[in-house]
């Protein structure tokens, strides 16, 4: 946890309306994706069940998917 990440997990709670521990989640997501990006690797795909975190996921350029979805 560093004040970055809080930082922009405060930005995208603003952003999307998520709860805090919902946008911790994605803010470490989208870190996450960019190192892996950077690094020339296949991006991460956030799973979550919780609809409005998928959507500001995709929202924000990540994967997202679902469990909820299969059976």
């Amino acid at each position: 946890m560093t004040q970055a990440l809080a930082n922009r997990a405060m930005l995208l709670a603003e952003t999307h309306g998520l709860r805090g521990y919902d946008a911790m989640q994605l803010a470490a997501g989208l870190e996450l994706n960019d190192r892996i990006l950077l690094g020339g690797l296949a991006p991460i795909v956030l799973i979550s069940a919780d609809s409005d975190l998928n959507a500001a996921a995709i929202l924000e350029g990540l994967l997202g998917d679902n469990p909820s979805g299969y059976p």
